[in-house]
């Protein structure tokens, strides 16, 4: 099993240890900002790709998207027409299995892989800081991810000990967009998120939505939430069920029929739940409803003595 470069390179950083100087560099680097990564990019772009095979291709350690087969046919079918237009990017490892970690283009390296033709990719010595910072460029720039699988991802690195502020340089994001996608994944059960899948046709606001939802429903537990989740939809149909199940109220208890009843001398009682009615159309009950209106404190009071004797 190789080791977990990630953590440890994070761990040096967080340490203000400079990175581990790449092979045939004599002067350790300094951990790179946003700008030098670009830079780098830019000129390695410059060059020819390399024809590499899948085989050799180690995933990497932090997932961009929630799932690489999504559209991965329309993908096959062009590159099978077409060829692979756009290079991936890969990083060399030394301590894993394989020779090459892949830093960005998952999805062209699995269509590569189904086909079984090279992956056209460029090379680069590249600490896992560096990494990190390309995929979250070359994600932001082709808006290939959606705003939960950005929020995902922006979970994931600051799981991997990146602050906020890196998190903020790498994604290309404000404070308050970062707070909003933290936000949301931390008040969703992540089985939840997953099962929903990447609903790229939805920005932020659905997601905080269900977010609100989720919270103004503290007994809905994970399993109550995944049973509104139907998988034979499209994710973003999925989120919609979802949202609207938790926003429907229960239909409203009809309100118990009225008793009604009729006394000799033609008085009428009709009750209700938070009503009484008393209507005296017969000679024999004219006067009762005075006779009632002088009675009426004396039985409300005997009425508030007994609750006071039963408990109630």
């Amino acid at each position: 099993m190789r080791k977990d470069l990630l953590a440890s390179s994070l761990k040096a950083v967080r340490d203000g240890k400079q990175s581990q100087p790449i092979e045939g560099d004599t002067k350790a680097r300094k951990p790179a900002g946003i700008l030098d990564v670009q830079k780098g990019l830019d000129q390695l772009s410059s060059g020819a790709p390399r024809h590499i095979a899948p085989a050799l291709i180690a995933d990497s350690a932090i997932k961009d998207r929630f799932d690489i087969t999504d559209g991965l046919e329309d993908l096959i079918t062009s590159i099978r027409a077409s060829g692979q237009r756009l290079p991936v990017l890969l990083r060399r490892t030394k301590d894993g299995p394989l020779p090459y970690e892949v830093v960005y283009g998952r999805r062209r390296i699995e269509a590569c892989r189904q086909i079984g033709i090279d992956v056209q990719a460029y090379i680069s010595e590249m600490d896992d800081r560096e990494a990190l910072i390309s995929q979250g460029l070359e994600n932001a720039a082709r808006l290939q991810r959606s705003f939960i699988e950005q929020a995902v991802y922006a979970d994931r690195l600051l799981r991997h000990g990146f602050s906020r502020d890196e998190i903020m340089e790498i994604l290309a994001v404000d404070k308050t967009t970062i707070s909003r996608m933290l936000g949301v994944v931390s008040a969703i059960p992540s089985a939840v998120i997953e099962a929903i899948g990447p609903a790229h046709d939805s920005g932020r606001r659905p997601w905080q939505s269900l977010r609100d939802a989720i919270q103004e429903q503290p007994s809905l537990d994970e399993q109550a939430l995944m049973a509104f989740i139907e998988p034979a939809r499209a994710s973003n149909d999925r989120l919609l069920a979802v949202l609207k199940a938790l926003s429907s109220k229960p239909a409203a208890e009809s309100a118990a029929e009225p008793v009604k009843r009729t006394l000799p001398g033609g008085v009428h009682i009709e009750r209700g739940t938070r009503r009484l009615t008393v209507r005296c159309s017969g000679s024999d009950a004219a006067g009762f409803s005075e006779f009632l209106d002088t009675q009426i404190d004396r039985l409300f009071a005997e009425f508030h003595a007994s609750r006071f004797e039963t408990g109630r």
